[in-house]
């Protein structure tokens, strides 16, 4: 059929589909009526043209009514009244030529008219055809725009389900829903979510296989879906599922398929049997399409999420170890952390090597009543010792390897109980499902565990994964904190060395310094940053002199160390030191003592002794040989004679006791037992009368002088001791000026002092032995090679007498040029 034709007999169907039956009989009596009203105008005397028009208008409305055919019907009935009563000669049937024109009209008017008007009903008809298209493809757009929303607005998985549940079953015109995912080995189906089912027939196929004859599985395992019309076809094709499933009629299984492959399954069941068309099953595939990459999307960003917390609670687990040191505080703080997280209980143990019993650090649970409890039994609970082979905690212990049962066995579970009494009573309120035991370990050694409990859920890989995490961390808590103890002791003892008086020195096993205290640097001179990681011969020359006598004693015995005192030759000059040495596993310690002190005490002792035995030993000498002259009878002694010898007695006597009493009184001042009364008193008159004593013993060849300075100064002193200082004071002047020359005694005031300088130009003092001078005992020219005497003692009482009367005695002085002593003294 050729183009036009087949417009025209589309119209002509189109007509006759979309006619209303009214209309159509409109048309069939205007086809008979409306020629016979026009004919009545016979009765007048019209022109012909008008009812040949009228014929003609006649035609085309009854066409444009009923069509064709109604067309043709009208123009038959117009030709015959418009031949007989118009057309020349009127009321005759002689063949008339206008006659044949006019039937040619009417029915070439009712032929076109129905040829266009066919035409334009089958534009139309393809026009709402079109448009019914356009519709109903609207109308699957908008319902998969429905669940893309929904799908995209999805946060959970459970979203998803929930969107594919209601809006995806809507969208499939199906009355119930199934969701079911892959488990992670491929090998299982697992139903997740049903909208629309009874459960009594889903609870049998919670699970079940992918390689199983079901329609759903056929669809996940090939990638297509399953299309049933009715219960009957899905009976014959799964036979497995006759009498089992619920009943129903229509059944659309789909794959849903991600990113890396298929991730579950789809069901739509439907209220009646039906077919499905391309168009239906396309409709179907493109919601398990958007279903899978929805469900992916969420699972993914819940993957993330689940991630983001599990790095935040091991971010915070770390944050939380690493912030103390406490180590029991710590490990509850983590414990309680991982049952909040991860587990419903969190125990903590630690190996006790010296007894190889297991001791429980922690114990965790989110309820305090229960974690208290839990307390209370493991206290009462037989101690677990590390060589039990059926202790979970022992084995890993001992292993180093961790343990994970994703479902603890129940006879597992019953041999506890027959162990041990408390731990049946304790496993009665305790509902064990899944258990986690990791090993805490450090350096290859395994000194503990951490176990994870759950009483309802079963750990994942990705679980145990964390707790891998958490155990590394928390033994390197505890490890961290070993260290730290010991190093605190360490650090303790080290402090300790580092301000203990005597000189610490720590080698190693190559003879290198590995401590060099700060008494050690005083000692030596040398910094320990120029000594420490070095051999000490290095930097300190006279280093294998020191230690070479030293013996070294064991380290089970350091007692045993005998101090050996020998020379030690500094940048800063000769010390004594004393040396003791233990031996270690680890090296060599050496205890390193000052002992110049004492050296120069026993020296100057020695040297007081030396000197006291000659200063005592003249004038016994003295005495002693003018009392056996004077007992002499068998020679006549002038009488001129014996006044001498009486004198050089009496004279050398008050020497005799002068030196006892400096030595009874240095004793004294030392013991705290000299009592100093402060008064006001005139210096001027003292030092007068002090002058005047001294001139008489003093040699020839000294000149005494008294230099005033001002107006008379008063000071706050006792006369007799400030008598006995500027005594000792100018006889130390004397004695120290072998060559003579001038001692000067001044006295000078101001701001509420009083200076009283004692000067001389004798041999004068070197600096480094100005404070020295101060010393008991102490003696610039011990071995009297200017033939200077002295006890040694002098200075040392007059510093001590003028510091107890609030004042102080200092001396200026050069080698060579003299010395100035200065007391200075609080103004009366």
């Amino acid at each position: 059929m050729s183009g036009p034709a087949a417009e025209v007999a589309l119209g002509e169907t189109a007509g006759r589909m979309h006619r209303p039956a009214p209309r159509l009989a409109v048309a069939w009596v205007l086809a008979v009526a409306g020629p016979a009203a026009v004919s009545l105008l016979a009765f007048g005397d019209p022109h012909e043209a008008l009812p040949a028009l009228l014929y003609v208008l006649v035609v085309l409305v009854a066409t444009s009514l009923g069509g064709r055919l109604p067309g043709l019907v009208a123009a038959g009935t117009s030709i015959v009244p418009f031949y007989y009563f118009f057309l020349i000669p009127h009321h005759s049937w002689t063949l008339k030529s206008e006659g044949a024109v006019a039937l040619g009209v009417f029915v070439l008017t009712a032929a076109l008219g129905g040829e266009v008007l066919a035409r334009h009903r089958g534009a139309r008809t393809r026009a709402e055809a079109e448009a019914s298209s356009r519709m109903q493809a609207l109308d699957t757009a908008l319902r998969l725009q429905l669940v893309a929303d929904a799908l995209v607005s999805a946060q959970t998985p459970q979203d998803v389900l929930e969107a594919l549940l209601v809006q995806g079953v809507h969208a499939a015109d199906a009355r119930a829903g199934l969701i079911a995912t892959l488990t992670p080995d491929g090998q299982w189906l697992e139903v997740i979510a049903t909208r629309g089912y009874d459960d009594r027939y889903i609870d049998p196929f919670r699970r079940f296989r992918v390689a199983g004859d079901y329609p759903l599985s056929e669809a996940v395992r090939t990638g297509e879906g399953v299309f049933i019309g009715s219960e009957a076809e899905r009976d014959r094709r799964y036979p497995e599922l006759a009498g089992q499933s619920q009943p129903g009629h229509a059944l659309v299984c789909l794959p849903l398929a991600g990113e890396h492959g298929p991730i579950g399954g789809l069901v739509f069941s439907f209220g009646a049997d039906e077919e499905f068309p391309p168009e239906r099953r396309a409709l179907k595939l493109a919601l398990a399409r958007q279903a899978a990459l929805a469900l992916e999307r969420v699972e993914l960003a819940a993957a993330e999420r689940t991630l983001r917390e599990r790095l935040s609670f091991l971010d915070e687990a770390t944050a939380l170890l690493t912030s103390s040191l406490d180590l029991e505080r710590t490990l509850e703080r983590l414990a309680s952390l991982a049952v909040h997280n991860l587990a419903d209980w969190c125990a903590i143990d630690v190996l006790v090597e010296e007894t190889g019993e297991i001791e429980g650090l922690v114990v965790a649970h989110p309820d305090p009543e229960r974690r208290r409890w839990a307390e209370e039994v493991r206290k009462r609970t037989r101690p677990t010792r590390i060589d039990d082979d059926f202790d979970l905690t022992a084995r890993v212990m001992r292993t180093g390897e961790p343990e994970f049962l994703r479902e603890v066995p129940q006879k597992l579970i019953d041999e506890a109980s027959k162990r041990d009494p408390e731990a049946a009573a304790a496993l009665e309120h305790i509902s064990v499902r899944s258990a986690i035991t990791l090993p805490l370990r450090s350096g290859g050694r395994t000194f503990g565990a951490l176990t994870l409990i759950a009483e309802q859920r079963e750990f994942d890989n990705a679980d145990f994964a964390l707790g891998q995490q958490l155990s590394a961390r928390a033994a390197i808590a505890i490890e961290n904190a070993r260290l730290y103890r010991e190093a605190e002791r360490r650090a303790e003892a080290a402090l300790a060395l580092a301000y203990v008086g005597d000189g610490v020195v720590l080698l190693d096993h190559d003879g290198r310094v590995r401590f060099w205290n700060s008494a050690a640097a005083a000692i030596t001179g040398i910094r320990d940053a120029d000594v420490v990681g070095r051999p000490p011969s290095e930097v300190l020359p006279s280093w294998a002199g020191l230690t070479r006598l030293a013996e070294l004693a064991d380290a089970d015995a350091p007692q045993r160390a005998r101090p050996v005192t020998v020379p030690l030759e500094t940048e800063s000059g000769d010390r004594w030191v004393a040396v003791t040495g233990v031996a270690f596993d680890e090296g060599v310690v050496y205890a390193l003592r000052d002992v110049t002190d004492e050296q120069m005490f026993e020296r100057t002792r020695s040297d007081f002794v030396a000197t006291a035995s000659h200063e005592l030993r003249t004038p016994l000498a003295a005495v002693y040989g003018a009392a056996r002259t004077l007992r002499r009878t068998d020679i006549q002694i002038p009488a001129e004679q014996q006044e001498t010898f009486l004198d050089i007695i009496v004279s050398e006597t008050e020497r005799l006791t002068t030196i006892v009493s400096q030595i009874l009184l240095a004793g004294q001042l030392e013991g705290g037992r000299v009592d100093v009364a402060a008064t006001a008193i005139d210096l001027e008159p003292l030092v007068e009368s002090v002058l005047v004593s001294t001139r008489v013993r003093a040699p020839e060849h000294i000149a005494l002088r008294f230099a005033r300075n001002g107006d008379r100064a008063a000071a706050l002193a006792d006369e007799d001791k400030l008598r006995q200082v500027l005594v000792n004071l100018l006889d130390n002047a004397i004695k120290y000026s072998p060559d003579g020359g001038e001692v000067v005694v001044e006295l000078a005031g101001g701001a509420g002092r009083v200076r009283l300088s004692v000067r001389d130009h004798g041999l004068g003092i070197p600096p480094g032995e100005q404070e020295r001078i101060f010393e008991k005992f102490y003696r610039l020219d011990p071995a009297l090679t200017r033939g200077v005497g002295g006890s040694g003692l002098g200075l040392f009482i007059s510093r001590e007498l003028v510091s107890r009367m609030g004042g102080s005695l200092t001396v200026r002085s050069q080698p060579g040029r003299g010395a100035t002593f200065v007391v200075d003294l609080p103004a009366a």
